[in-house]
Parts: C-alpha cells; sequence; structure tokens
C-alpha cells in the first residue's frame, strides 16, 4: 500500500506540470475540465489535453516508461523532452516554458500558480528521485484498474462520460446523468482525510428537487457507506482488498458498484 501511495503523490506533485499548460492554453470549461488529465497504459503516459499551437496541435505528457515530460504532435511524434531525475520541480518548469517557443506556444503565465492547491508534499523542493519498478507498477496497475471500471460501469448505466484523472484531488472520475433524477458519480481517489488508504467512491447527485435520503441504508456487498457533514455516498478502501489476483480484485469493485448504484437508482 505505501508503495502506491508514494507513486501516487510524486506523480500528484508531477502532472501539476500538465496542468499548468492546460489551465494556460486550452479553452476554459466551467467545471474545470479543461485542466484535467488521462492515464493510458497502452503507453505508459499521463497525457493532458490538446492545444492547438502555430503549426500544429500539441499534447503535454508525461512519460512514466523513461521518466520525462514530453510534448508529443498529432502524430504523436515527440517534439521535445525534458527527464526528470535529479531536477528540482521549479527548474523543470522553468526548462519546460523556455523551451515552449520552439513549438509554437507563448511562455506567458505558464508557470503562474494555479488556482486550487494541492497537498504540500514534503519532496516538493528536493529534486526527484526515481520510483522503484514495483512502486511505479502498482501505481500503474490500480490507476488502469480505475480506468477500465468506470469504463464498465458507463456500460452497466448505458450513459457516457470522460474518464480523466482531476489534477486538484487527483483522482480518476467520471460522472454521468443516468435518468432526469440522478447524477452518478464514481472514480478511485487518493488516500485523504476521509480515508487513510486510497479508495475506490461512488455517490449520486439529485438532478431534481427529489433529494437522497441517506437512511436505512442496506448493507453493500462490498464496502461501505460514508454518511457525513461534506460527503454521502459509498467507498471501497484499497486497505479492504485481500491480496488476490486481478479477477477477484475486479470482481470485488463490481460487487461493490453494482450494490451502490441499485440503491441509488431505487431513490
Amino acid at each position: 500500500m505505501q508503495e502506491y501511495i508514494k507513486a501516487d503523490q510524486l506523480i500528484h506533485q508531477l502532472t501539476q506540470i500538465i496542468a499548468k499548460a492546460n489551465r494556460t492554453f486550452v479553452p476554459k470549461k466551467q467545471d474545470d475540465s479543461h485542466t484535467n488529465l488521462y492515464f493510458d497504459p497502452v503507453s505508459d503516459r499521463i497525457f493532458g489535453r490538446w492545444i492547438k499551437a502555430d503549426k500544429n496541435d500539441i499534447i503535454f505528457a508525461l512519460d512514466l516508461a523513461n521518466f520525462q515530460f514530453e510534448i508529443l504532435d498529432q502524430k504523436f511524434e515527440v517534439l521535445s523532452r525534458h527527464p526528470i531525475i535529479g531536477k528540482k520541480i521549479v527548474d523543470l518548469e522553468v526548462e519546460i516554458e523556455s523551451g515552449l517557443k520552439d513549438v509554437g506556444l507563448k511562455t506567458s503565465g505558464v508557470t503562474d500558480p494555479l488556482h486550487f492547491e494541492i497537498p504540500e508534499y514534503p519532496f516538493k523542493g528536493q529534486p526527484v528521485e526515481a520510483l522503484s519498478t514495483g512502486e511505479l507498477q502498482q501505481w500503474k496497475r490500480f490507476r488502469k484498474l480505475a480506468n477500465e471500471t468506470s469504463l464498465h460501469l458507463l456500460g452497466y448505466l448505458q450513459a457516457e462520460s470522460e474518464i480523466r484523472i482531476w489534477p486538484h484531488h487527483f483522482d480518476t472520475g467520471i460522472y454521468a446523468e443516468v435518468n432526469a433524477d440522478l447524477g452518478i458519480g464514481f472514480g478511485l481517489a487518493m488516500a485523504d482525510s476521509m480515508n487513510p488508504s486510497p479508495y475506490f467512491y461512488l455517490t449520486g447527485y439529485p438532478l431534481s428537487k427529489k433529494l437522497l435520503k441517506y437512511h436505512e441504508l442496506p448493507a453493500l456487498e462490498a464496502g461501505q457507506w460514508i454518511v457525513g457533514e461534506h460527503w454521502n455516498g459509498a467507498i471501497l478502501p484499497f486497505d479492504s482488498l485481500k491480496p488476490s489476483g486481478e479477477n477477484e480484485i475486479s470482481n470485488t469493485v463490481f460487487a461493490f458498484i453494482s450494490s451502490a448504484v441499485s440503491w441509488y437508482l431505487k431513490q
């Protein structure tokens, strides 16, 4: 578990650089979705969003296989690369900013602070150290699972949504409106004040005047209900997933999803 959390925190910090590029160059969306990211397990990259430059559309990415930042064109050819290990994050930002003119972008404002804050990780001001193979593989394994289960949930609901990583809380998440009365949010969250280990979450959002009343909640097939002042919904903590194969873990997540969603659909 600590391997995953260590990787989660470092990658969260690093991807703020991509979020800043998105913030600066992608047309603003009211829901802040212009800043978000996608983990692609095929190429081992975390992508930002497409940006219109002078000659080509380009995209910023964090290459996890080689641990470097990249700027790619629409043919996915690398226009510039910036190795990460041994460099401070502030120096990486300056290095990337200095090369933006070469790919047809203005540099003004790209390193400005974001409009949200993330935890102050102790390594932030230190040269970046490489993650071990185990730490990185653990992170990729569960973020890939989050992508896959999000896609399966959308199929189950017969709904559409982007599967994205939100740079503020760094959750892989989806939101889909199931019917005129209900929206469903689902994803994989970092360890935080609500739960000391990373966790899958599922919650509902009323779209009409009908409120969701969290009382007489049924037992879930997996996971637990959280009812509080700031958030209501169901969670499935990592530390409740017994060490097992991919199929067993997937089945547990599916059981969590189906039992929680069924309650929301009946409200």
